[in-house]
């Protein structure tokens, strides 16, 4: 298993998928770009868990394949942070806005969220 280098707690694939099952990779190796991960997927030297966004371009040139995890796949909710005393500003706005509208228009399988944070039916 292929990993950003982070706490698997904040790893949906193991807090929504392999924890769950009660599963454990025989062994865990990361890799802080995405590029680096799609390169050793490709590779034969590993498996990953990305958003279907972050493959579309790997996908198209028939680097890697594609698997939907579980039933209905494992879902997440992304997040802007960003600080409070900027959330009003005019140009803020504007860019929340075109990421919102680009993220819809560009990205493969992305949902609206509702208030709550999950996926939008």
């Amino acid at each position: 298993m292929i990993t950003y280098p982070v706490e698997q707690s904040r790893l949906d694939i193991f807090t929504q998928f392999l924890q769950p099952a009660n599963v454990r990779p025989r062994e865990i190796r990361t890799a802080e770009l995405t590029i680096m991960m799609m390169q050793l997927v490709a590779s034969g030297r590993g498996v990953c868990a990305l958003p279907n966004w972050a493959l579309t371009e790997y996908l198209e040139r028939d680097y890697v394949s594609a698997v939907k995890l579980g039933e209905q796949g494992v879902w997440s909710t992304l997040y802007a942070a960003i600080r409070e005393e900027t959330r009003e500003a005019p140009w803020m706005q504007d860019f929340l806005r075109t990421a919102r509208e680009t993220s819809f228009a560009v990205l493969t399988g992305v949902k609206p969220a509702d208030r709550d944070g999950e996926p939008a039916a």
